[in-house]
């Protein structure tokens, strides 16, 4: 079976510009292996057409032809597919994420336009769509995001001459930013004893909550070979996030579960810490995406830890079709619907893996640890976003005595109407009936009843009886 064609790149001459020879089946049989410019001088772009233009030979088309399918202007689906490629080869971390933002909003809008094709306009169509469909602001700065970084560097590589979400804002969303919501100590500490709970999903929360705050991906590629297994006193964190590296000393509470770890894994030299434990990966390192959010709430809950008494609901079990008219024998307890610890409120988010670290960076601000000090251990290089874990301690939430001002001890008084017998004695008093419609003109002006509403004056007592009659 021959080999399947794929063209061999030619480096630039001169001019600067890429070429490529593709081996071509000629109608006397034989073979030819002409040489075509690329007509661009980015490498990875030249890599591109020439698989197009290696794709039409296989189709039979004629040089010209071939001439000008290697011209077309490129379309942005095809220049992202290249452009993420490249970014995962310099190990950027957030590649994958950037493609499934690409593929979710824009490729349906924009995917099949050439790039020079792109305005503003189709830019600021995916962000309003994307927040018509309710997607929070963050989510909505995401895609502008990835599709400014998409086309400066087709600017950078002269493929488009401006970028079109350089002018295009992120769309102003009021929206509620919510707190995720932490736990205590003693809610940590009654969670870590429990022994229903599943030993890894204890010693990862552990680690995240000592060791400088570690994310899912830091604990997923930690291995034994950055750790020191003599004395058990540092380690290096690799910080899957930034791809940097920390070295930092493992406390003293904590140096004895590691230890321990170590030895019931059978002392390995090398590995991941915590590797996969079942099925025909078992022992390899966890998938970047595996998410502990769940579990860790299902295991809180089964150790006790709660905020509100839980509810009863229907023994309901895995595969309990109740829509095909199937019940659950009994009942069973489960988190109460307003307990913070697992579903949202009005005002926080519920727990979650990610959460150990915001109470590690919590805690370090509880400490009087300095800014500096604290963004060195848990790996923050940007102050705004250290800032957001630590805005909500204790701390924080007190107000000083001296800005608020000096207020009596004794509670307000309450404003009293005047009653019937307080008008008796109005009415009682030694000045006769001419004093008394005075005083009662008096209180009513002073409750809202304006003089002008009296449609007669007169010192008559029987005139004066039926005014104030009508006054109260």
């Amino acid at each position: 079976m021959p080999r399947a064609r794929t063209g061999t790149l030619v480096p630039p001459l001169a001019d600067g510009l890429w070429r490529g020879r593709v081996t071509k089946d000629n109608p006397d049989g034989t073979t030819t292996k002409p040489l075509y410019s690329l007509g661009t001088t980015d490498k990875a772009l030249a890599r591109r057409k020439l698989a197009k233009l290696v794709a039409a030979i296989e189709r039979g088309e004629d040089v010209t032809d071939v001439a000008s399918v290697v011209g077309a202007p490129e379309r942005v689906r095809d220049y992202a597919d290249g452009w993420l490629a490249t970014r995962s080869a310099q190990g950027v971390g957030m590649v994958q994420k950037e493609r499934r933002t690409l593929e979710m909003y824009a490729f349906d809008a924009i995917g099949r336009l050439p790039l020079c094709d792109v305005r503003p306009s189709h830019v600021r169509s995916i962000l309003d769509e994307a927040a018509a469909k309710g997607l929070r602001r963050a989510t909505v700065a995401e895609i502008r995001g990835v599709l400014h970084r998409l086309f400066r560097a087709a600017v950078e590589v002269e493929l488009v001459e401006h970028n079109p979400a350089t002018p295009v804002r992120t769309p102003k969303l009021r929206e509620v930013r919510k707190e995720r919501c932490i736990l205590t100590d003693d809610e940590f500490l009654r969670f870590v004893a429990c022994s229903d709970v599943g030993l890894e999903i204890r010693m990862l929360s552990l680690v995240a909550r000592c060791e400088g705050g570690m994310r899912t991906g830091d604990l997923h590629t930690w291995d034994w070979t950055m750790i020191d297994r003599v004395h058990f006193a540092e380690c290096f964190i690799p910080r899957a996030k930034t791809k940097m590296p920390q070295a930092l000393a493992i406390p003293d509470v904590l140096a004895p579960f590691v230890r321990a770890w170590w030895e019931r894994a059978g002392k390995p030299e090398s590995g991941p810490v915590f590797p996969v434990c079942i099925g025909d990966r078992a022992g390899q390192v966890k998938s970047a995406s595996n998410s502990y959010a769940k579990r860790l709430r299902r295991d809180l809950f089964h150790a006790g830890v709660y905020r509100m008494t839980p509810i009863m609901v229907p023994a309901t079990s895995k595969g309990t079709r109740t829509d095909r008219g199937k019940t659950a024998n009994g009942t069973k307890p489960a988190p109460n619907p307003r307990d913070p610890l697992y579903f949202a409120t009005a005002t926080t988010l519920p727990v979650d893996f990610h959460s150990f670290r915001r109470a590690f960076a919590s805690a370090l601000a509880e400490a009087g640890v300095n800014v500096q000090h604290a963004m060195h251990l848990s790996s923050h290089s940007d102050p705004r976003v250290h800032a957001r874990y630590v805005m909500n301690t204790a701390a924080m939430r007190q107000i000083p005595a001296a800005a608020v001002p000096r207020l009596p001890s004794v509670a307000l008084a309450e404003t009293r109407k005047p009653t019937a017998k307080d008008m008796g004695r109005v009415f009682s008093t030694p000045s006769g009936v001419r004093g008394a419609v005075a005083a009662r003109a008096n209180l009513a002006t002073s409750q809202g009843v304006s003089s002008s509403d009296c449609r007669t004056r007169t010192y008559d007592p029987a005139v004066n009886s039926r005014l104030l009659y009508q006054l109260s």
